[in-house]
């Protein structure tokens, strides 16, 4: 044969091959039309031949927004020539019930010269694969979940003999175990519930049958040979695991069966009484745990559960710690009290406290503890104890549980210093200057000092971060706040207020000169090169002077003017400085002018609303959706948020825009309801003005009954500095909303100042985690670490976790993982007007 019959001959194997392939097998051209298409392909899309796709693309074929994604996905790997390797997916096809996974490899075709002249792509369904990593998954849970169970269960040590003689009473009558009896001829004569909705029967039609009519043969034989067994040899079956199948599914479950001998008076075996306990999940986890040994290790340590009990004199008299998480030997502990234990001191409250409690035989809860041996690092614990008393009322002592919270504690001040101080440069932030601004302003009034707010903005950062990308700005935004730091006194705070800017407080100084050397020494700082990414990098400063008490004598104002004079120093070439003066008021008319536009702007309906969709993380559903205003002004057009909100706060506008938001996001999410679409959760912001507005609780009302919206359709977002500044007040306000049927969330979580102890004291269903810490998550340590540790924070309080900010793949597959509720974010849905985000709800109920 020759070469060109041999090629020909490839050629014609090679595509017959392709053609009846179960996997995807397609081709494209440049424009991503297809050229090729095997049959899989063709019949997973209902057409009745491959030539029939020929000349169409995926927009013919999916949802816009998916096929956007595939558009994106073909121009990649043609203009780069590299390829896409196993990517992913989740997709529910028309006709289809539950979503299926697709795993996809996309190659550069390339002609005879190597140019690429379009792509070759193969997808396969991965579903079977991905549903058993799900079933793994689901396993792990449950091994959670019996270890918190456990842990419960043994928290009730601490209760009274007659309440744990009640609660086994009650346990043994509801087990849901199998019991029936059959004859000689294993028919049933007998049989519970139990036993019938296993095998889709009841207990009146199952008399006179046996397994052959429920059962497969082989098994029904298996069960029938046991049994005969037994009545020959009149000895029982003990404990055996046997398996049985669910006639309404086909799952097969697992069975711990005891049966034996049913005698009459005479002693004569006559049939046999069977006892069988659902064992399955116990199976699933035993074989998840053989599989996963490590991981059961490691649920096994994180268990820091020690249990104690004292005498009536308030002594130790027992440590069960079998995996010493306690830190004590028994010879340490029995016969001391906890006050004695060596080197140990509480937390909250004091030991004066403690004894009170327990003299009046009151339990405690939670009470921390500081452990520190000597050459060792410093432990902490915390004890919970219920006091214990005979029948006849006589007080025996106490038992408890102890838990080791060094590492809770740890995560605690890492979220508190996090909460108070930016996570890139870990210089205090906004919130945290403002506080110490408002400090030295009293400070300072009282002993008449001198003092200075230099309000800085780094020129030519963006350029740098657009063109290297967002790891060259951050490293160079840490250079600049090493420097900047380094080259003031310990007196003096810097602090980074977001993106470039910085502000510092020069306190006790003497006049002008001082704070005009510093601000000439940060210009001559900033400006020293940087070597970042082999690249030499170089930035300048403009830098807006405000002095205490000449120009302000207030922290608001002292910024406010810093920042006017930040601006003038722009407007002058940049790289230098500006004191502020009155003067510079020209910025402050342009700003005047734009709140009389803006105070126009709802009456002539100017303000529009985008929507937001999020996503839920474990169906892959639309499961809410977040309005979000924007401003189309007459003259400049369309007005980022960032420049009226501000604005609109400050002038007390945003109650007005706010009210207006509230109502517009209620008639349009019921408009939606009417259309027939989904019904979702619509979330609208709080501004700090509007929150603590009276008028709040009544204009919700309003709203919901103007738009006839069911209140639990709707979610107000506050932030947690809100909430912060009056707490009892925010508590007062949070219930009235709550009495509506609102759901609450807190917006940007992790960037205020807050702890589980007060967060618990809120009545709030989500926390939505900023997304600062999901921009660089999966690489950066710290933020998986704080993002974990936010998630399981809302866990343990039982509320939803949002993560904002989600744009690639690798974040919402961190988030998933570590289950989190729900994403927003680029990667799902960018903001979109009414009708695209009606689009997207059609779209995504046609997967």
């Amino acid at each position: 044969m020759s070469t060109i019959e041999d090629a020909s001959m490839e050629h014609l194997l090679l595509r017959t091959l392709a053609a009846h392939s179960l996997d995807l097998i397609y081709a494209k051209d440049r424009n991503s039309r297809f050229v090729f298409v095997n049959a899989a392909l063709a019949n997973l899309f209902g057409c009745a031949s491959t030539d029939e796709m020929l000349g169409k693309n995926d927009f013919d074929y999916h949802p816009e927004s998916l096929a956007s994604g595939y558009y994106r996905d073909d121009q990649s790997v043609i203009h780069s020539g590299e390829p896409v390797v196993d990517r992913e997916e989740q997709i529910i096809h028309s006709g289809e019930e539950r979503p299926r996974w697709f795993s996809t490899t996309k190659v550069p075709l390339k002609d005879e010269q190597g140019e690429v002249i379009g792509i070759l792509g193969i997808t396969r369904d991965i579903s079977a694969s991905r549903d058993s990593a799900a079933r793994t998954q689901e396993l792990n849970r449950e091994l959670e979940e019996r270890v918190a169970r456990r842990t419960s269960e043994l928290e009730q040590l601490a209760a009274t003999l007659e309440k744990e003689r009640q609660l086994m009473r009650t346990l043994i009558d509801t087990l849901p175990d199998n019991i029936y009896a059959k004859d000689r001829d294993s028919r049933f004569l007998l049989a519970n519930h139990a036993t019938t909705d296993g095998m889709g029967t009841n207990p009146e039609e199952i008399v006179g049958k046996d397994d052959f009519d429920y059962f497969p043969t082989s098994l029904a034989q298996q069960y029938y040979d046991d049994e005969q067994q037994v009545l020959r040899s009149g000895d029982p079956m003990l404990e055996q695991e046997e398996p049985t199948v669910d006639p309404a599914t086909g799952r097969t479950r697992w069975l711990l069966t005891t049966k034996v001998p049913l005698r009459n008076q005479n002693d004569e075996i006559i049939g046999l009484v069977g006892i069988g306990r659902d064992i399955s999940r116990r199976r699933e986890a035993e074989l998840a745990l053989r599989q996963s040994e490590s991981r059961f290790r490691s649920l096994t340590e994180l268990s820091s559960d020690w249990y104690w009990e004292q005498n009536e004199r308030g002594e130790f008299t027992e440590l069960t710690d079998p995996n010493g998480k306690s830190g004590f030997e028994d010879s340490e502990i029995v016969g001391r009290g906890i006050a004695d234990l060596p080197h140990c001191e509480p937390l909250n409250g004091s030991w004066a406290e403690l004894d009170a409690a327990q003299r009046e035989r009151e339990p405690f809860r939670e009470l921390e503890m500081r452990c520190t041996s000597p050459g060792q690092t410093p432990r902490f614990l915390s004890l919970s104890g219920l006091p214990v008393f005979e029948d006849d009322g006589t007080f025996i002592g106490y038992r408890g549980v102890g838990q080791d919270i060094t590492a809770r504690r740890q995560s605690e001040e890492r979220v508190h210093f996090l909460a108070t101080h930016d996570s890139l440069t870990e210089l205090p932030n906004r919130f945290m200057f403002h506080e110490l601004l408002e400090v030295a302003v009293k400070s300072a009034e009282r002993h008449q000092r001198t003092m200075a707010v230099l309000f800085i903005d780094l020129d030519r950062f963006k350029n740098i971060n657009d063109t290297l990308g967002h790891d060259a700005g951050d490293q160079l935004l840490q250079s600049i706040a090493r420097r900047f730091t380094h080259g003031l006194r310990a007196s003096d705070v810097v602090a980074r207020l977001g993106g470039d800017e910085f502000v510092i407080l020069l306190q006790d100084i003497h006049s002008e000169q001082d704070a005009r050397l510093i601000a000439q020494k940060l210009i001559a700082t900033a400006v020293e090169p940087v070597s970042i990414l082999g690249q030499e990098c170089r930035v300048t400063a403009s830098i807006g002077i405000c002095m205490y008490p000449t120009d302000a004598e207030d922290g608001q104002n002292l910024m406010k003017n810093a920042d006017i004079a930040m601006y003038r120093a722009k407007e002058e070439g940049k790289n230098t400085y500006q004191f502020y003066s009155p003067s510079l008021q020209a910025r402050s008319l342009e700003r005047l002018d734009m709140e009389n536009h803006l105070r126009r702007a709802v009456d002539q309906n100017e303000l529009f609303l985008h929507y937001q969709a999020k996503r839920d993380l474990k169906t892959g559903a639309v499961a809410g959706v977040e309005a979000l205003v924007r401003w189309q002004h007459p003259v400049l057009g369309v007005v980022s948020p960032g420049d009226f909100i501000p604005l609109a706060e400050e002038t007390g506008l945003i109650v007005l825009i706010g009210r207006w938001v509230l109502r517009t996001a209620c008639e349009q999410s019921a408009q939606w309801q009417k259309q027939g679409l989904l019904p979702v959760c619509i979330s609208v912001n709080l501004s700090p003005r509007q929150f603590y507005d009276e008028h709040l609780i009544s204009d919700i009302q309003q709203a919901l009954d103007d738009s006839g919206l069911r209140p639990e359709n709707l979610e107000l977002e506050i932030t947690e500095s809100m909430v912060m500044q009056n707490t009892d007040r925010a508590i007062d306000i949070l219930r009235g909303i709550k009495a509506l049927g609102v759901r609450l969330a807190i917006d940007d979580f992790g960037v205020g100042y807050s702890s589980l102890a007060q967060i618990k004291r809120f009545p709030i269903d989500t926390l939505k985690v900023d997304g600062s810490f999901i921009r660089d998550i999966p690489a950066n340590f710290e933020d998986k670490a704080i993002t974990q540790a936010i998630i399981a924070m809302g866990k343990t309080l039982s509320l939803t976790v949002i993560a904002e900010g989600v744009e690639t793949v690798e974040q919402e597959s961190f988030l998933r993982e570590h289950e989190c509720d729900q994403s927003q974010g680029f990667y799902f849905s960018r903001p979109l007007v009414a009708e695209g985000f009606e689009e997207l709800l059609k779209g995504k109920s046609d997967w």
